[in-house]
């Protein structure tokens, strides 16, 4: 099935699995998480696809952070049908990245994989990742190529993703999954769940999900299946859409946190070096690997210096507005 590309109408031919298997969510090979806010505009596209699969042994983790249009309604229906479906809804909402490692850490199955409530997968997704990474030790993580669409499920195109992470030298697999050049889409690959549990698994600032794919990185390689299987969606309500710089969206990943200045590059490298301390590897490899965020930080020095500028202006920020006043006349003290 080389190259094999699949539209919408293959997956939604499959039929959708039951439950009927008498098995019980607990002895569940996979686990499926899937995270959701407000979701109802693609919600029961990607649920459907999951249903779909041709791999029949999974659980789905459903958490609602505390949705405000129909994505209750809509897990609920779901959850009544299917037994392997487990939904939770949360009192209030306590953030993406908090709702993504929630998801995580419930996680019973063998293998985990995230699932964003706006993408959808090919009816083998699950069976081919679960064929190849288990014939594969060596390997943590499996995902597909990819197709991206729009709101209409249209394709847009080849959605590649670009890694070297398929080597046997943890270093070098750590030095490609820390560029800031690739897009981070195989975070939704199917990952060992007892690997993924001893990294940092989630953070609440921008690119945590690098960071967690560079921390994975670090317990083995990457394996990239030939087929298209993977479809994601582009669409104007995406957080990188709203919130298109990485200071803007730490303000905003987690509504319980009171931030006033943030410092989202200095902080992936503090995270990138807890994963090579809290990593397994020998004591060389481990300096090879501090030796790649030397080098990063030399790389990057542009981003690390935004931070500071960004940092400086918002505490700034109301002296210059008080010399604003001033100037019009209006001489009030900044607070």
């Amino acid at each position: 099935m080389s190259d094999k590309i699949l539209n919408a109408r293959d997956v939604a031919e499959v039929k959708p699995n039951t439950g009927n298997s008498g098995r019980s969510a607990a002895s569940a090979q996979v686990s499926v998480g899937l995270p959701v806010f407000n979701g109802e505009q693609f919600l029961e596209q990607c649920v459907d696809s999951i249903l779909r699969q041709t791999h029949r042994n999974f659980e789905l983790i459903i958490s609602d952070n505390a949705s405000t249009d129909r994505t209750e309604s809509i897990c609920r229906r779901y959850a009544e049908r299917d037994f392997r479906i487990r939904y939770e809804r949360q009192p209030r909402n306590r953030g993406v990245t908090w709702n993504f490692r929630h998801v995580a850490l419930l996680a019973q199955g063998g293998y985990f994989l995230w699932m964003a409530h706006d993408d959808y997968l090919a009816p083998e997704y699950i069976e081919r990742c679960l064929e190849f990474i288990e014939k594969s030790p060596g390997s943590v993580l499996c995902y597909s190529k990819g197709i991206e669409v729009d709101e209409d499920g249209r394709q847009l195109g080849q959605k590649e993703q670009v890694l070297n992470a398929d080597g046997p030298v943890a270093y070098e697999r750590f030095r490609e999954l820390i560029r800031m050049e690739h897009n981070c889409e195989s975070i939704f690959g199917l990952i060992r769940t007892d690997v993924l549990k001893k990294t940092s698994i989630h953070g609440d600032f921008p690119d945590s999900d690098r960071c967690v794919l560079a921390e994975l990185a670090l317990y083995g390689n990457f394996a990239k299946l030939p087929e298209y299987l993977f479809f994601h969606r582009e669409h104007s309500r995406r957080v990188t859409k709203q919130f298109p710089t990485r200071q803007e969206r730490m303000l905003r990943l987690n509504p319980e946190r009171n931030l006033r200045v943030v410092f989202p590059h200095f902080r992936q490298l503090r995270e990138y070096a807890a994963a090579i301390h809290r990593s397994p590897l020998a004591l060389k490899e481990r300096w090879m690997c501090y030796l790649q965020l030397l080098r990063w930080s030399w790389t990057y020095r542009s981003r690390l210096m935004a931070d500071v500028f960004y940092a400086f202006a918002r505490l700034t920020k109301p002296l210059r507005d008080w010399f604003k006043r001033s100037s019009h006349g209006t001489h009030d003290v900044p607070a």
